[in-house]
């Protein structure tokens, strides 16, 4: 049960009442006493606090409380307290203390210790078939250091089911059998990185198989020095087709005069000989590197941009300008494609995504080619506009504005999005929403086949989260 936060901020607030009360000169009210079980364990918890311990919660994720309250045993009930401390001067000073819940009373369990400067992270998750949860902690130990354990508790034993140093990790089900699997992503300075699989196997989680991450060096035949960098937020699970669990590893390619970005997929399918084996689905084994999801570096990365809860990767192409000056492309078509567990790309559609004005717009496949894009920004940035014009670059013709796409702020966006022509395609959200979004079919421009409905239901506002699965 991930979703404990409010379990936990309710037995602090109790915690933080235990031996208060306030009352009147007759003694009629008083802040009600917290339940026994909360005051037995207020009382737990003090005896580790007087001992010098101070608490150490996780710093990242979904579980970052002092306090965490679990269903550890999987019988249906929360009746584990697990809380994090510090204890300096100790070989090792982090600390998870587990109490179980008995007959009203909260009973150490264990204790879980690891060395490092924080707990980084923490997670329940199923990793084997049995219904307990076993607890993933990450230990940091540096800003580029960490350490990735597995425990099982159970009967006052902790049993350390795995222990392995990551650059990333993901925690994901990745034979659709209800348990867990543990993805852990390993970037070395000089090496090509590698994913590896671990699989629980007689109690322990083993490392099942491994494949390796694109080689940079092969990607082009540039001299200089090259660096490829993977973020965090770059790494993804998400679904192939036919819902093939993959995770994603989105890599940024910088060399002295371009850019690359370049996704390597993972599955773990059944080899010929039906053993199950992860693989990098979208390496090319002769040229050594994912050449069908090279493409020039752009703002946005694999996203499950139809919402099937499958992902797509974007392949993004420049839009070719009427008369640029620049050398660098203001405008960029994202061809979207699924991949299946080959490998192999399957288009969707294309969009043109405007991270600067916080919109992308599907784009109709009869507009492909035929199009170009300019800005119409007025002083101060109240009003931006992207203007769509028809131009087939070789007849020799000017483009024709056929379509504008306005994002309105300030205190008369409203009388703005309402002005002749102009009729409303979305907003930033909010009840008094700060952004809008209006457009206007321009007079005497191209037919491009749509009506207000229908380029509605084409434009899209980009949320924060709107490329998210986990």
């Amino acid at each position: 049960m991930k979703n404990t936060a409010g379990l936990a901020v309710m037995l602090l607030a109790l915690l933080s009442l235990a031996g208060c009360s306030l009352h009147s000169d007759d003694d009629l009210y008083h802040i009600p006493e917290p339940p026994r079980e909360f005051q037995n364990l207020t009382n737990r918890i003090s005896t580790v606090t007087d001992q010098g311990a101070e608490y150490s919660a996780p710093l990242s994720g979904e579980n970052i409380q002092n306090i965490q309250l679990q269903d550890l045993d999987g019988d249906g009930v929360v009746d584990s307290a697990i809380t994090f401390f510090r204890m300096s001067g100790e070989e090792n000073p982090l600390k998870i203390y587990i109490y179980r819940q008995t007959e009203g009373d909260y009973e150490l369990e264990a204790v879980i210790e690891g060395a490092g400067t924080a707990i980084n992270y923490v997670d329940y998750v199923n990793l084997d078939d049995k219904p307990d949860k076993e607890i993933v902690v990450s230990w940091q130990y540096s800003d580029k250091l960490h350490f990735l354990d597995a425990y099982r508790v159970s009967g006052g034993q902790v049993v350390q089911m795995l222990h392995t140093d990551y650059t990333y990790f993901k925690i994901f089900d990745m034979d659709r059998n209800n348990d867990q699997e543990i993805v852990v992503i390993n970037q070395q300075t000089d090496l090509p990185g590698q994913v590896e699989l671990y699989d629980c196997r007689d109690g322990l989680m083993e490392l099942d198989s491994a494949a390796g991450i694109s080689r940079t060096d092969l990607m082009t035949a540039e001299a200089g020095q090259s660096a490829a960098s993977i973020k965090e937020s770059d790494v993804r699970k998400g679904y192939l087709k036919d819902m093939v669990p993959a995770i994603f590893v989105t890599s940024d390619l910088f060399r002295e005069s371009s850019n690359f970005r370049y996704t390597d997929i993972f599955a773990w399918e059944s080899g010929e000989d039906g053993k199950k084996t992860l693989r990098n689905v979208t390496l090319d084994p002769e040229q050594g590197y994912s050449v069908s999801t090279v493409g020039n570096y752009a703002v946005v990365g694999p996203t499950d941009i139809n919402k099937d809860s499958i992902l797509e990767l974007p392949s993004s192409v420049e839009i070719r300008e009427y008369k640029s000056t620049g050398t660098v492309p203001n405008f960029w078509l994202n061809r979207w494609n699924q991949y299946d567990a080959e490998g192999q790309p399957h288009y969707i559609y294309s969009t043109y995504y405007n991270d600067r004005d916080g919109w992308y717009l599907e784009l109709p496949e009869e507009w492909l080619g035929k199009i170009t894009l300019s800005r119409s920004d007025t002083a101060g940035g109240g009003e931006r506009a992207v203007i769509f014009s028809y131009w087939e670059e070789d007849s020799g013709e000017e483009p024709i504005p056929f379509l504008t796409i306005y994002r309105l702020a300030g205190s008369n966006r409203v009388s703005r999005a309402g002005l002749p022509g102009r009729f409303r395609l979305a907003d930033s959200g909010e009840e008094n929403p700060s952004i809008l979004y209006a457009a206007r079919f321009e007079e005497h421009g191209w037919d491009c086949g749509l009506d207000e409905e229908e380029l509605r239901a084409k434009f899209h506002v980009i949320r924060a989260d709107w490329g998210s699965f986990d």
